[in-house]
């Protein structure tokens, strides 16, 4: 059998044949009726010619030569006062290839632009074979009716733009199955085997041998023109579905509904009464018609009084069949925009999901009357779930937006959130019982807690000179302006305000102390800008300097803002890196074993994390975990300071940053305080890791004023002999692989206020290139302990 261009096996031979017609025109002609019986015999006549036509033909490509007599013999299959109506047309069996056909199959075939070449969609040759399986089974065993589906078939049309689908209804009545020699008898049994066998084909071929069966006859094959329903679960799919090209997708589906591929769609959003267009988000372009991004309308004030009736009141749809003459006879905000936009007709429908208004879809055409009550009727198909998608969206936009908000915003991890979900189900349960719902305290005890700072050195005294910096140059300019306002209208009080001022910029270049920022603008607020305000309506001559003044301020700090400005995006700038570079990393740790990790961007980034069985509800745990993070976070803070180095170039200010790692190997117990929304450690013993982390970072090398943080180091605070062993070995492994220098200082540090015995190691970081990852370091580490061992 030949199929789309190739031979191919098949489990039939194909013999075209009028023998079923011919059968039933014999009958006719020895019929009592004489017209019927004169025209049937009439074309038994054909047959008399060409006795093929009723023995078979198995040649497709010698049809041609017969058409006289194939167009005189489909005749009465294809009624006269029907061929403009049915899309009809007469194939040989599973070939599809039309013999003869209706009129209206012609002015459709016509109207497409191309000629008709029939090809099954998403049909290969190894499925055509089941389907020859599927008829045999059917019409000749008589079993149930297995696989076949319903075919489909698109044909264009070129002066729509559009393409109509056609489900195809195949009768085979006209066609019998005859099996050769080589068939093989399918049993019950044997018909049981292969249904459960539904896709094997090498099976299906042995049952049904290549060229076993004779498959005689005829198709007629009517095609019923789907193309509304088959939109409507084209808009159905898609609008389940949130890929990127989905509203294309039912925009297209809603041209076809309608016929018309000139129409144009769009979304608008309500919110607070107000017609929003939607915002357009990456790679969808779910625009409004009428409105631009960013632009609304005000349903009271900018609706007419039927359309706001229409819509929000009686939340139903708005045909505006000739929009130049809504305008006229209803003139408002919203019809001036449908003159702008264009659009001669235009329909706007309401989303509602039991009785929300969730926003509106827009249809508009060029032309007058392409919309119309008719258009709604067929749009009331779609409306309904329309509006369980948008409230399905809205909802997963609302989720999306309190998961983010979970993410930024608290401290909820996700290796800790299960055991939140299991209180929380707790607690709806005890709220269905009728009971008092109480959300119990969160408490993960024996953890083991890991810390970690990369902080930026000197910023306090950085952020002070910038607020020296600025304030002196906004006080200079009050005492120019103050100066000028003095030697034109000389007072006492003048010369007073300018010798304060000279006192505030001596002040400044010390020091900065404490409440001198907030006195200086106390002191500009009340007793300079009621001056700087006089002048400025009465003295013409004074305006332009005054003006000149107030717009050097910051329009959110109302003070000089120029080097705290460029000091403190340096500093967001190198947090927002940094904060970024340790979350990506901290993907890869979850994965090694889940943990609890909270990180905050102060002036540089702070990190906490802690491990235990507690949180990993799934997972059995081992102190090999512990180390593997101590490792994972000795070789991330190598990579941070690393990083730092890469963008300090694009940074205005010198700025130095010094990295800190805390030991801590007592395990300790955590909770989460519900009242301020945040883990802490639970009871007064574990109180003093917190004391440490708070202080550790000021404390000073015994007996020197040398702080053990400096730049270009990683100080690694302990209080165990043990632990300080177990870290000089990862020190020298990294070493070994070139992200630390050579030289470990093992020193100890005074005492803290409450904090006693503590000590440091501390080395340098290589900023050379490094080679290796994080992981391939840690699975290297992981295998030299394990040969250690």
């Amino acid at each position: 059998m030949i199929y789309n261009g190739k031979e191919i096996e098949f489990p039939a031979i194909m013999q075209i044949s009028f023998f079923k017609l011919i059968e039933h025109l014999e009958k006719q002609a020895n019929g009592e009726e004489d017209g019927a019986a004169s025209y049937a015999k009439e074309l038994l006549k054909e047959v008399e010619q060409y006795p093929e036509l009723r023995d078979g033909i198995t040649d497709i490509s010698k049809l041609n030569s017969y058409q006289k007599s194939i167009d005189k013999l489909a005749k009465p299959l294809f009624p006269e006062v029907l061929t403009t109506n049915e899309i009809k047309i007469l194939s040989p069996p599973f070939y599809l290839q039309p013999m003869y056909s209706s009129q209206r199959f012609k002015n459709i075939v016509e109207a497409s632009g191309e000629s008709f070449s029939y090809v099954m969609k998403d049909v290969d040759e190894n499925l055509l074979y089941l389907y020859c399986c599927y008829f045999i089974l059917k019409t000749y065993y008589e079993y149930p009716a297995v696989g076949a589906t319903p075919q489909f078939y698109e044909i264009g049309n070129i002066s729509q733009g559009l393409n109509r689908i056609y489900k195809l209804l195949i009768n085979v009545d006209m066609c019998e199955f005859t099996p050769t020699d080589r068939a093989i008898d399918i049993s019950r049994e044997d018909y049981e085997e292969l249904v459960d066998n539904f896709g094997d084909i090498e099976l299906w071929k042995n049952k049904f041998p290549p060229n076993s069966w004779i498959m005689k006859g005829l198709s007629v094959i009517n095609l019923v023109d789907v193309t509304a329903d088959q939109s409507i679960n084209s808009i159905t799919s898609n609008l389940l579905r949130a890929e990127e090209e989905t509203f294309e997708k039912i925009q297209l589906g809603i041209k076809k509904l309608l016929n018309n591929s000139r129409l144009r769609m769009g979304v608008i959003s309500i919110q607070n009464d107000q017609l929003v267009a939607m915002e357009k988000m990456k790679g969808k372009s779910m625009n409004s018609l009428l409105l631009s991004n960013g632009e609304s309308l005000n349903c009271e004030l900018d609706l007419c009084d039927y359309s706001f009736h229409q819509l929000m009141a009686r939340k139903e749809p708005l045909i505006i069949t000739d929009t130049k003459k809504f305008h006229v006879n209803r003139p408002s905000n919203f019809s001036k925009r449908l003159m702008n936009s264009k659009f001669e007709s235009y329909l706007i429908a309401p989303v509602v999901h039991e009785g929300e208004l969730l926003g509106f879809l827009e249809i508009g055409s060029k032309n007058r009357y392409e919309l119309h009550q008719g258009s709604l009727a067929i749009l009331n198909h779609i409306l309904p779930i329309l509006s369980i998608a948008k409230k399905r969206f809205h909802t997963e936009a609302q989720n999306l937006v309190e998961a983010i908000i979970q993410q930024e915003c608290t401290t909820i991890h996700s290796a800790v959130k299960w055991k939140f979900e299991k209180e929380a189900k707790k607690f709806m349960e005890r709220q269905k019982q009728g009971k008092q719902p109480i959300f119990k305290d969160i408490v993960f005890d024996q953890l083991y807690p890991l810390y970690g700072q990369l902080d930026i050195k000197g910023s306090s005294k950085r952020r002070n000179h910038a607020v020296c910096a600025d304030l002196i140059k906004q006080l200079k300019m009050v005492l120019n302006v103050l100066e000028e306002i003095n030697n034109k209208n000389s007072m006492p009080i003048y010369e007073e305000l300018i010798h304060r001022i000279h006192g505030f910029i001596d002040e400044l270049t010390g020091d900065l102390a404490a409440g001198s920022e907030h006195k200086i603008l106390n002191f500009l607020k009340q007793d300079i800008y009621s001056i700087f305000d006089y002048f400025k309506k009465t003295d013409e001559s004074f305006r332009s300097k005054i003006e000149d003044y107030y717009n050097m301020l910051d329009t959110d700090m109302h003070t000089v803002y120029e080097e705290r400005k460029k000091y403190d995006t340096s500093v967001n700038k190198i947090n927002q890196h940094l904060a970024s570079f340790i979350d990506q990393k901290q993907i890869d740790a979850q994965r090694m074993f889940p943990h609890y990790f909270e990180r905050y961007k102060t002036d540089g980034v702070e990190f906490n994390m802690y491990i235990g069985q507690s949180i990993a509800k799934d997972h059995d745990f081992d102190m090999i975990f512990v180390k593997n993070l101590r490792l994972w976070q000795l070789l991330v803070m190598c990579e941070m300071e690393i990083e730092f180095q890469s963008i300090k170039q694009e940074i205005g200010f010198s700025i130095e940053v010094a990295s800190l790692i805390l030991i801590y190997s007592t395990p300790i117990a955590v909770h989460f305080r519900m009242d301020e929304k945040k883990f802490d450690v639970e009871g007064a013993y574990n109180a003093r890791y917190e004391i440490i982390k708070k202080r550790v970072d000021k404390a000073h090398i015994k007996g020197t004023d040398e702080r053990v943080t400096r730049p270009g180091s990683i100080a690694i605070v302990y209080s165990q002999d043990q632990d300080a062993k177990e870290y000089k070995t990862y020190l020298q492994f990294l070493t070994s692989k070139g992200y630390l220098k050579e030289g470990i200082e093992d020193v100890e540090l005074e005492d803290l206020q409450g904090v006693h015995g503590l000590k440091a190691l501390r080395v340098d970081v290589d900023y050379s290139e490094i080679n290796l990852t994080v992981d391939e370091l840690i699975e290297e580490m992981e295998n030299s302990m394990t040969r250690d061992t």
